[in-house]
């Protein structure tokens, strides 16, 4: 299908685009052109919807659900009973993420066919892909809190929209395709560059875009390319990021460019729980997508303010129960009231945490990368655990001296008190993971 598409002209690929956006927009949101158009879905929407107070109940449901239609739920009947509170949920086993990958069929509901649910496949960035379903009301369920969410940050997702996808959507021609219903814009991540900036910035400024939203890594380069160029666009009005980990320094860059607040949101393809980072600058979770615990490496509870690992328990993903999910990824809870969460940051996953050859952890590489030459448009940085040889890997206009690098050495060398010895390659393009996704930093 994908030769098919590229094949064919430009005009055509927007047609086609159109549809599949469309039915996509009804299938998370219940959107339908003219009849019930996006605009007055958000209209409509109630902002204190976010959350409530019967997570036990969900809890309970799910788990009754589970054990009478799930494989692997019957089978461990016995383990998983009703709780009384939500402080009794660590009487429930851990689910590992090795025993769903190893058992991963008998995780999906009987109940699931082709026309009640939406298939998934998370992207294996951390090895093999998990596959399962949603139920179609648990997808619209979820995408109407991401609505609400963007509402209660005064952003109305029906404005005009630059999506930046992981899809191969442009392999010809223009360096976008446009729904031509929604007038929201898709562009290809693949093609951006010094070279294609200015066709990238003629679309968003000409069509007076207000939203863009993407990968971290994609609108980092994006903005360095057209600051870079010395192009502004005065349109946008917010820009959302997801997928990727935030870093700090990428957040502060794209907020002063834009002069507005990155609006950063937390989910994953199996329908874990969702999060927003807010105004107030703390995560907020809705409960109504799902549940967790931040625990220690022994799944014992940590305190406020500790981080832990992320067990998910998840409400929207009745077709592919998660319960007490351990879904590898680290975070802070500021806050717990009335099961409502908030976090002070999400850390990222166990794989990100390098151990230097003194046995030292350490995963705030946003703190050092921060310091990299400014010249630098995309950079990967490439570890190997308990080893001091470090390789770094950058896109740039021109290749830039070891004497560039020294504020960057200077503070690697300090906050992981050790003696690295450093390697740099400039290259011409990123060979970037499945769904065009460019980490950070890679640790062997």
């Amino acid at each position: 299908m994908k030769n098919i598409y590229s094949k064919l002209p430009v005009y055509a690929q927007n047609l086609i685009l159109t549809f599949i956006n469309n039915y996509k927009y009804f299938q998370k949101f219940g959107a339908i052109p003219v009849l019930k158009p996006l605009s007055k879905i958000i209209k409509n929407l109630d902002v204190n919807e976010f959350n409530d107070e019967n997570v036990l109940q969900r809890i309970n449901s799910l788990i009754s659900y589970a054990t009478n239609n799930v494989p692997y739920y019957i089978v461990k009947k016995q383990h998983y009973k009703p709780i009384k509170s939500v402080a009794r949920l660590n009487e429930i086993p851990v689910l590992k993420k090795e025993t769903l990958k190893k058992h991963n069929l008998e995780f999906i509901s009987k109940e699931k066919s082709v026309f009640n649910s939406y298939n998934f496949k998370t992207s294996g960035s951390t090895g093999s892909p998990i596959f399962g379903s949603i139920r179609n009301s648990d997808l619209r369920n979820r995408f109407t809190m991401f609505l609400i969410s963007l509402k209660l940050e005064g952003i109305d997702y029906s404005k005009s929209l630059a999506r930046f996808p992981g899809a191969d959507i442009a392999r010809k021609g223009k360096v976008y395709r446009r729904d031509l219903i929604n007038n929201h814009f898709f562009f290809s991540i693949y093609h951006l560059s010094d070279k294609n900036i200015k066709d990238y910035y003629n679309v968003l400024n000409n069509h007076k875009i207000q939203i863009l939203e993407g990968y971290p890594s994609t609108i980092i380069s994006l903005v360095r390319l057209l600051k870079a160029n010395n192009l502004r666009l005065p349109f946008v009005r917010n820009v959302l990021t997801t997928a990727e980990k935030l870093l700090d320094f990428q957040r502060e860059e794209i907020e002063c460019f834009f002069n507005t607040k990155v609006f950063d949101f937390y989910g994953s393809s199996e329908g874990s729980v969702y999060m927003y980072r807010c105004s107030k600058g703390y995560f907020l979770n809705s409960n109504k997508i799902g549940y967790f615990e931040c625990v220690d490496e022994n799944f014992n509870p940590v305190s406020i303010n500790q981080s832990g690992r992320m067990l998910v328990t998840s409400f929207s993903s009745t077709f592919t129960p998660l319960i007490r999910y351990d879904i590898g990824d680290y975070a802070t809870v500021a806050s717990r009231s009335n099961n409502v969460i908030k976090v002070n940051e999400i850390l990222g996953r166990q794989e990100e945490i390098f151990i230097t050859p003194d046995g030292k952890s350490f995963g705030r590489f946003s703190l050092i990368l921060k310091h990299l030459p400014n010249a630098i448009i995309e950079s990967q940085l490439i570890l190997t655990q308990k080893s001091n040889k470090v390789v770094l890997h950058y896109l740039s206009d021109r290749e830039l001296k070891i004497i560039d690098f020294k504020k960057f050495e200077h503070k690697m060398n300090c906050l992981l008190e050790t003696n690295f010895l450093f390697e740099y390659k400039l290259i011409s393009k990123f060979d970037k993971f499945k769904r065009g996704k460019l980490r950070a930093v890679i640790i062997n």
